[in-house]
């Protein structure tokens, strides 16, 4: 009995360190990578918006996401339009970035920690793994998260709003458009794009990670008789 329980209870850890570890990955890797980054910043955020020329949107990104890596480099884009200098971000900005790639590094941090997790416990579980609890852990996540999407697509903003409340210690988020170009870049327009890249990553995940649990237990049950539920 005791067994069985601290199965059912590893089983349980299992699924939840898996589901977050995708979403930290797809949290982590749309947001670096240029090839995602840049076609949403045009097409939300185009020149005649920003008031950022054209030609410097790539070199823009392409800073941004190797900030977000962690890279050791200023947040900062120095241009020229029309023959005058100009820095693209202020201090307000930049303090805000650093506190975002702060929030990136320990979404990393978490990724890799909750990979190791996954594998010390598939590792511990593999002579009799449960592939039953893991399945209902795996649905039950879904279903909560799926609470949450309705709840993003019926009020964007204040769920936005509250997750920003929550990530930062400070008001420096609360950006104005009329002096911020990073508030100009990225508009909510671009932030609910962006989410639903990392709702469709993680459902894609979770989906597989559930068919793959679901045909084992099957296979388990036409192949050994006796197995921890």
């Amino acid at each position: 009995m005791k067994k069985r329980i601290l199965g059912r209870g590893l089983a349980v850890a299992l699924a939840l360190a898996f589901s977050l570890a995708i979403l930290a990955t797809a949290i982590y890797v749309p947001a670096t990578a240029d090839w995602v980054m840049l076609p949403l910043m045009e097409r939300y955020a185009p020149p005649e918006d920003t008031r950022l020329p054209a030609e410097e949107y790539t070199p823009v990104v392409s800073m941004i996401t190797a900030y977000l890596q962690g890279d050791d480099i200023p947040f900062q884009h120095i241009f020229t339009a029309d023959g005058t200098q100009y820095a693209a971000f202020n201090q307000k900005e930049q303090h805000h970035m650093a506190d975002v790639q702060d929030l990136f590094r320990l979404c990393r941090g978490g990724e890799l920690v909750c990979a190791a997790l996954v594998i010390a416990l598939a590792i511990t579980l593999r002579k009799d793994f449960p592939w039953r609890t893991v399945s209902r852990t795996l649905i039950a996540i879904l279903a909560t998260v799926t609470v949450l999407i309705i709840l993003a697509c019926v009020d964007f903003n204040s769920l936005f709003v509250l997750f920003h409340r929550i990530a930062f210690t400070n008001d420096l988020w609360l950006l104005n458009p009329q002096t911020d170009l990073l508030i100009r870049l990225m508009p909510i327009e671009f932030f609910i794009s962006y989410a639903a890249i990392i709702g469709c990553c993680w459902l894609t995940g979770m989906t597989v990670a559930l068919t793959v649990s679901i045909f084992a237990q099957r296979f388990r049950k036409k192949g050994v008789p006796h197995d921890i539920h």
